[in-house]
């Protein structure tokens, strides 16, 4: 699953510039920057477990009636992680020479993304930002969950299909050549099966070196592929259009959107920000798609709901929630309820998953290996009939 599958799509930083004998640490290019500098580079760039921890630190300390630059200076004296420690330092002395704090999170739009800076950027219109961290810290921990469950859904059946591959390997290198052997002064002829195992044991053991230039080569052009608009395009289709599995990540995009706009309604973004943002960090395009839709014709008056209404994405019982959430002037709160709804519906996809997922690679396992088995068998069963 490509990471992916499900990680959030950010504002794309500029890229560093030549490389140097001795590359800066994370603080030093960090304090090198102008103050007024557009972003920094994108090796800057904060982890979403240090994005959490420096959220919570902050709204306690806000909350406790430390100011921002004070909170900022102890966050970064306290972290022992030289990015980390870049970014905040940066962040403080931005602050301390007058910079709004939403402006000095733009210049780290890899760390932080379009929504969390729009959420601080309402606080500060508000005065309200340790409520609004403490949301956001929210918000982080809930998607971090999400992402967790649809990763570990995924493990068990890409270790299953590696050792899958590895035992087959195994038998066509080490085990059929010995088998050959045996066949080799019999006299019989080979039935078809067999002879096609033979096939592929002597293309890996004679031509190995081909096969992993193809091997290498079919990777690399994989990674390109899926590094492309086209390839991205592809695999989000795949991913929320496969048998059992694409259930589980059509309700997690559902879920991260929904819980993306009640933040942004709630939290007091525009209701046209709150819909660009959302189609942002949708995770997959064809969400994006959904939400750039509605965002277009909110501005020329429609209702999300009506929108909504007319994607197979959205479950019906979805829309007529949100509408109702738009008649009685609660979008927000209804949203919040509906993400809540898809969150659970989620953890029931991802347990059906996953006991799907094992014994359908059990079925796969035994069918390819116990086609092995059979293969090797089936010249022992010719040679005894001869010898009758």
């Amino acid at each position: 699953m490509p990471e992916s599958p499900y990680e959030t799509q950010q504002t794309h930083a500029w890229r560093d510039g030549p490389s140097m004998t001795t590359r800066p640490s994370g603080w030093q290019r960090a304090a090198a920057q102008p103050t007024s500098g557009g972003p920094i580079p994108a090796r800057d760039r904060l982890k979403r477990d240090d994005l959490i921890y420096f959220t919570t630190q902050l709204a306690v300390m806000l909350e406790t009636g430390v100011t921002l630059a004070e909170a900022l200076d102890a966050i970064a004296e306290q972290n022992t992680e030289p990015n980390a420690k870049g970014v905040v330092t940066d962040l403080s002395e931005q602050v301390k020479g007058g910079m709004e704090f939403s402006a000095a999170l733009e210049r780290y739009p890899r760390s932080f993304g379009r929504l969390f800076i729009a959420l601080m950027r309402a606080s500060e219109a508000s005065g309200t930002m340790s409520q609004m961290l403490q949301r956001a810290c929210d918000y982080l921990s809930q998607e971090r969950e999400t992402v967790k469950r649809v990763k570990g859904a995924m493990i068990y059946p890409i270790c299953m299909l590696s050792f899958c591959t590895l035992v087959v390997i195994g038998l066509l290198v080490f085990i059929l050549p010995r088998f050959e052997k045996i066949y080799s002064g019999k006299g019989a002829i080979l039935p078809g099966p067999t002879r096609l195992l033979l096939g592929l044991s002597h293309g890996i053991t004679d031509y190995w070196y081909l096969v992993l230039l193809g091997l290498g080569g079919a990777i690399t052009g994989a990674v390109f592929f899926l590094r492309s608009e086209a390839g991205g395009e592809f695999m989000d289709t795949v991913r929320i259009h496969m048998p059992v599995i694409g259930r589980m990540y059509r309700k997690a995009y559902l879920a991260r959107s929904l819980r993306t706009m009640s933040t942004m309604v709630a939290t007091g973004v525009s209701l046209l920000d709150g819909l660009e943002i959302t189609a942002e960090v949708a995770g997959n395009r064809h969400f994006a798609e959904i939400w750039t839709a509605v965002a277009e014709q909110a501005k020329v008056g429609s209702s999300v709901s009506e929108e909504l209404a007319h994607h197979k994405l959205v479950p019906g019982t979805v829309v007529h929630m949100v509408a109702a959430g738009e008649k009685t002037g609660q979008l927000a709160k209804v949203m919040d309820r509906v993400a809540d709804f898809c969150e659970e519906e989620l953890k029931v996809a991802v347990k059906a998953v996953t006991s799907l997922i094992e014994p359908l690679m059990i079925i796969i396992m035994g069918i390819i290996i116990g086609g092995i088995a059979m293969a090797l068998l089936l010249p022992v069963f010719s040679m005894s009939k001869l010898l009758h």
